[in-house]
């Protein structure tokens, strides 16, 4: 699941064009640094990249019309002759950053969406885990310090309303058979996931500083977040 971390209701109207079904054609709408801030990205895009290298930000759209799927959502953004689109997947997430260049050129986005539609619009965190099944446990934990570490310092007053991180949640079909051994010095743990194949790690700092290995039975489909 993803993890939201702060939301704001749009109402998606757009003065010179009209709408109509959510597959309708494209309309003008508002323009990219606009998507960046109503999503609040950015902010975090304003971070050094070495700060935010081990966590994935994406914006989030949930429409308030139950009738309108998020995957029917898109985003269009015009550049000049170039236009690319920006895709919303099931969960209602999206990856606006194509291009660094829009940021600093401003162009439109376009929506599909009807006229008058209002959508939370919102960001979500999600860690990227090393590649493989071993690899060290402060590897793995380092999207939980970075993603603190971004709320803190770009989150502004809203970082009051934000949750801590405590952890990494790999995900798996739920009823397969998933664990991940940790080793150090101390010793072995064995954390196995529960029937929704989720496999949940906590943040420990002693394992961090011990250099622990990390030695999942098999890849995680996904991985999110644990907020308290």
């Amino acid at each position: 699941m993803k993890t939201i971390l702060y939301a704001v209701t749009v109402t998606l109207a757009c003065a010179a064009l009209c709408g109509g079904p959510a597959a309708a054609a494209d309309r003008e709408w508002i323009d990219y640094k606009r998507l960046l801030e109503i999503t609040r990205l950015d902010k975090f895009y304003a971070a050094p990249p070495g700060s935010r290298d081990k966590v994935r930000l994406l914006g989030t759209v949930q429409p308030n019309n139950a009738a309108i799927a998020p995957q029917d959502i898109v985003f269009t953004v015009v550049r000049g002759a170039q236009v690319k689109r920006i895709t919303v997947d099931r969960e209602g997430r999206f990856d606006p950053a194509i291009d660094p260049a829009w940021a600093r050129d401003n162009p439109k986005v376009l929506t599909n969406m009807p006229d008058g539609e209002k959508a939370r619009f919102s960001f979500a965190a999600e860690p990227i885990v090393p590649p493989g099944t071993r690899f060290g446990y402060a590897a793995l934990m380092a999207g939980v310090r970075q993603s603190n570490a971004l709320v803190k310092e770009q989150g502004g007053m809203m970082r009051f309303l934000m949750p801590t991180f405590s952890g990494i949640e790999l995900r798996y079909p739920p009823g397969q058979a998933a664990s991940a051994r940790i080793v150090s010095a101390r010793g072995e743990a064995v954390v196995a996931a529960d029937a929704q194949g989720a496999l949940r790690l906590k943040l420990d700092e002693r394992l961090a500083a011990a250099n622990a290995e990390v030695v999942l039975s098999h890849a995680p489909q996904a991985a999110d977040l644990i907020a308290e």
